[in-house]
């Protein structure tokens, strides 16, 4: 017993120790990771403001060209331990002072750079402007370490260590003492049906500890035990009587068993009990027999079938592929098989032997008809096709990505890596630095970018949303919102219907929406002008435009803008993973919105096309279902 308690209360401590070490954890790199950027933000604003002061007193010495002067004030920053190097650039760009004055020259900047403060490897430098009366004399450089932040973490590491540390000897010694209240009546449990296993008896009854869950599982428990002990007494009771019944019976038994060999053993005792339909005709195509299961799934009765040809109760059947084997099978003499389905019969699939049966002089004189029920396989069937066409899909889909990705995502790193290798070579030509260091830093922006719409897109295709009603007229106003400096900037027009309200996925719903209206925005060379209009569809009018087979209503909604277009030809091809139109440099992105909102339309149960000419601007059309059955319900 104490092997398993000990099993039970590692896995209880197992679990309450790993949740609360990961909790804190994750509080933990939260935190850190806030006070990581907040803190940088702090000191550079920190050191702009002393460049600013010192900037501010250093006018008069450049004004004066008295470097002594401009020395001495730089050596106030020698109260800011943090300070690594400064230095004074006059207005011509040469060097006019520096602290401390050992520093060495050619650790400094040669000239005065652009204006402002940002991190380099483990320094925060950047140069100050030095003016008077909005005149600049000259221009103030500051470098200064990360000691300070490094301090500050290496104090916050030791505070978190200790919390953790302390939370999870709480956690330990909390559950040590609260698991023995479930691991006890467990054990107490499994020691009563142990006992009861070994000794078969039942007037043992488990004890209960409390009105929790187990003890309303020990409640059940015994009240188990009390009706099989209860069972045991009634058939040791009905044994006795069962057998003084059996002596009665046998010699009735003996009779009943004579007979029943007299009896048709073909009928009573295969026909009857198996579980496929069996019929036998004669010549006539008459019914000569129906077993029972044959009855119950055409609900036919013994005078509506028995001596009746087989077009008089099924009529229908006449052009079918069972009559005409029934009808072989007598002319040939050859067992036939088929697979046949009527559903003006019943709703299930057979798969139909028909066997010869011949007299003692081997002439045929009737059929026999076995109809085995495989319904259910022929649906597995038709799920496992279904089923399949889905994952050719899913594979085509999978290897177009696969293919796209790995040239779109190769593009940037492979740009990297060239630019990384002029830069080695150029490392005296500042200029060259410059630029290739800013191409470098473009192609990782644009990796980066990338990678969070491979994943947006990755998201989309796992997911399966919270669905709810959502109006459509808030999710515009929203994006409205916060579009608002492009619309501006770009005097594009937005003009809306009074839209509905659908049951879907609102995160989903509004990225749906707000990729459509930032790609009319930005695929126009003029002021964009774009308007989104609403109907509702009934099933018949859904039916005839998208095919759709469900009695259902859908909303159609239409966004149309005056952009610069596309050949028609393109229509299918542009809701691809990565697929572009038009140049990088040009029309900026990722390739990957179109594709998102193709996602998200399938994800909603809907449908989404395009119809569009170069210069004439763009039409989404976009068809949802318009409530939650619907949702479940819409296949296109």
């Amino acid at each position: 017993m104490k092997e398993n308690f000990s099993s039970i209360q590692r896995k209880l401590m197992r679990l309450v120790l790993v949740t609360s070490g990961v909790v804190l954890f994750l509080a933990c790199v939260g935190f850190f990771s806030y006070e990581f950027f907040t803190y940088r933000e702090a000191s550079r604003e920190r050191l702009i403001t002393l460049g600013e002061i010192v900037a501010a007193n250093s006018t008069a010495p450049l004004a004066f060209d008295a470097s002594d002067d401009a020395t001495e004030i730089l050596q106030a920053l020698r109260a800011e331990k943090h300070i690594v190097a400064a230095s004074l650039y006059d207005e011509k760009g040469n060097l006019f002072a520096r602290y401390p004055s050992t520093f060495p020259k050619y650790n400094l900047p040669i000239h005065p750079g652009a204006v402002g403060f940002k991190y380099i490897n483990d320094y925060l430098e950047g140069f100050v402007p030095v003016k008077q009366d909005k005149k600049i004399l000259g221009a103030l450089y500051i470098r200064s370490d990360m000691d300070a932040i490094y301090t500050r973490f290496k104090r916050y590491g030791l505070i978190t260590l200790l919390v953790i540390t302390l939370s999870v000897m709480v956690a330990y010694l909390l559950s040590r003492q609260l698991q023995k209240k479930i691991a006890k009546p467990i054990l107490a449990l499994a020691s009563t049906a142990r006992t009861i296993s070994e000794k078969h008896d039942f007037t043992v009854r488990a004890e209960k500890f409390g009105n929790d869950e187990l003890g309303l599982l020990t409640d059940a428990f015994n009240q188990m035990l009390t009706e099989i002990e209860r069972q045991n007494e009634e058939i040791t009771s009905f044994n006795h009587a069962l057998e003084a019944k059996v002596n009665e019976r046998t010699v009735e038994l003996e009779q009943a068993n004579i007979e029943l060999k007299l009896k048709s053993e073909f009928e009573e005792t295969i026909i009857d009990s198996s579980v496929d339909i069996i019929a036998v005709f004669d010549k006539d195509l008459k019914y000569v027999i129906l077993n029972k299961y044959g009855k119950e799934v055409y609900g036919l009765q013994d005078k509506n079938i028995i001596g009746k040809n087989i077009l008089e109760v099924f009529p229908q059947i006449r052009t079918s592929v069972m009559y005409r084997n029934l009808q072989n099978t007598f002319h040939t003499g050859e067992m036939m098989l088929d697979h046949y389905y009527n559903s003006h019969i019943s709703d299930r699939v057979l798969q139909n032997y028909f066997i010869p049966l011949l007299d003692k002089d081997q002439n045929i004189y009737r059929v026999l008809v076995i109809g085995h029920d495989i319904t259910e396989i022929s649906k597995a069937h038709e799920k496992l096709k279904l089923l399949n066409k889905e994952l050719e899909k899913s594979n085509l889909d999978l290897e177009q990505f696969a293919f796209v990705a790995s040239h779109d995502l190769q593009e940037p790193l492979r740009k990297i890596q060239t630019f990384s290798q002029l830069l080695v070579k150029k490392l005296d030509d500042k200029e060259a630095i410059q630029v290739y260091l800013s191409k470098i830093i473009s192609s990782a922006v644009r990796m980066t970018d990338l990678i969070k719409a491979v994943l947006n897109y990755s998201r989309l295709s796992n997911e399966k949303g919270e669905f709810e009603e959502v109006d459509l007229n808030e999710v515009v106003e929203n994006i409205k919102t916060d579009l608002e400096l492009t619309i501006v900037e770009r005097e594009a027009e937005i003009r809306v219907d009074e839209l509905p309200v659908l049951y879907g996925d609102r995160l989903q719903l509004s990225q749906l929406f707000l990729n459509l209206i930032s790609n009319s925005i930005k695929f126009s060379t003029r002021n964009p002008k774009i308007s989104i209009s609403y109907r509702l569809l009934d099933n018949a009018e859904a039916k005839l435009t998208n095919g759709s087979d469900n009695h259902s209503n859908y909303a159609e909604l239409t966004f149309k803008d005056n952009g610069i277009g596309f050949e028609q030809q393109y229509a299918e091809k542009i809701f691809n993973v990565f697929q572009r139109l038009h140049g990088k440099q040009e029309y900026p992105g990722t390739g990957i919105g179109l594709a998102l909102c193709k996602k998200i339309i399938d994800n909603h149960r809907g449908k989404i096309s395009v119809s569009s000419e170069p210069g004439e601007g763009t039409t989404f059309t976009v068809l949802l279902p318009t409530n939650a059955a619907n949702v479940q319900l819409a296949s296109f």
